[in-house]
Formats: C-alpha cells, structure tokens, sequence
C-alpha cells in the first residue's frame, strides 16, 4: 500500500475515533457534540455529497486531493454558523440537492486534466448550503460550539473515506470503472432529491 494511502487511513481511524474519547470530557451526547458527529451521517444526501467531494478531489489529484475537501468544510463551517443564526435564506435544501447531482456528475467526469477551480467554487456554494442546513437543524438543547466541531469532524472523517475510495479505485481500471458508475447512480439519486426540493415527487 503507498505510504500517502496509508497516512490518510491513519488520519481517518484518528479523526473517528477522537470524538469518543472527547465525550468523555464534554458531558456526553447531551453537549452537542456526538449530535452534530451523527449528524452528515443520516442524512443521506449530506453523506452522499460529503464523501463525493472526497472521491472527487482524489481524482482530481494534487494539491485539489485536501484543498477541495478544505474548501468544503471552510464554507460548511460559515454556513453552519448562518444556520444557528437563522437568517431567512431560501433554496437551502434545493442547493444541498443539486450538490449531489453536481458531484456524481463529477465522480464520472473528473481526472487530473480537469482544471479544480470551477469545482473549487461549486464545492464553496455547496458547502455553505449543507452547513447552514446542519446549524438550522441544531437541537436547541444542545452547545451550538459542540455541535459545530461535531459535524465538522464528521464531515471530515466521510471526506476522507471518500479520498480512499478514489485513491483505491485509481489502482485498477475495473475499480475506476465501476467508480464512474457510482457516480452515475449518485446523479440520479441527486435528480430524485431535486425533483422532491421542487415537490415534483413526494
């Protein structure tokens, strides 16, 4: 295994495991912080697009490898805090969607001749849409500082995983077959997620 690959999957067993070892200082659950960790996680389209932009960024390859995945939870983080703050902004949850559809659209697209500013920006949009959803969506008992730092090590921890899933899949071309495919199916799970934002489809 290449020593680049099996740096980030130390990093990503540390950053799964840093959160149980901070709750036992932090009160529990009930701070905020294993809300906020759980959070990316079962919402299926924030999963999808999180680790989408981690299998995008490894294809991209290069420094776009942590400054797209940098990028997303820089924005993630502003929104969030927008979110707590509930400011009246509209077609949140129609950005979130249409960031699935981007980014599978990406997954199939996306190698290293593809120029990472464009996708930098979108990533940029994205990020704050998902962020101001997950600060919106903050249990009102709860520490909002906890619940950031909660989902923004989550959505770290699933933007690695997505930069393994690219990395690994470069190795074969059966892999990086059937990764284009994925990114296929993530387009069309992300157009049934616009067609409910529009309410097209219940």
């Amino acid at each position: 295994m290449p020593r680049y690959l099996r740096t980030t999957l130390c990093a990503m067993l540390l950053l799964g495991l840093w959160p149980a070892v901070a709750r036992a200082h932090v009160g529990g659950s009930d701070a905020g912080l294993m809300n906020g960790l759980m959070h990316p996680v079962f919402g299926l389209d924030h999963l999808l697009a999180m680790i989408s932009v981690g299998v995008v960024s490894a294809e991209l390859g290069g420094h776009s490898i942590w400054r797209v995945p940098l990028a997303f939870v820089g924005a993630m983080t502003v929104g969030g805090a927008l979110g707590i703050w509930q400011p009246a902004l509209t077609h949140v949850e129609l950005g979130i969607a249409a960031s699935v559809v981007t980014l599978g659209v990406g997954i199939v697209l996306a190698d290293r001749r593809t120029s990472p500013w464009p996708i930098t920006g979108l990533v940029l949009l994205f990020g704050a849409c998902h962020g101001y959803v997950h600060g919106v969506e903050i249990p009102k008992s709860v520490s909002p500082a906890l619940y950031t730092l909660g989902f923004v090590i989550g959505t770290a921890v699933l933007h690695i995983l997505g930069v393994v899933i690219g990395e690994v899949s470069a190795m074969q071309k059966r892999l990086s077959q059937g990764l284009r495919l994925a990114g296929g199916m993530v387009v069309a799970t992300g157009v049934v997620f616009v067609l409910q934002s529009l309410g097209v489809i219940a």
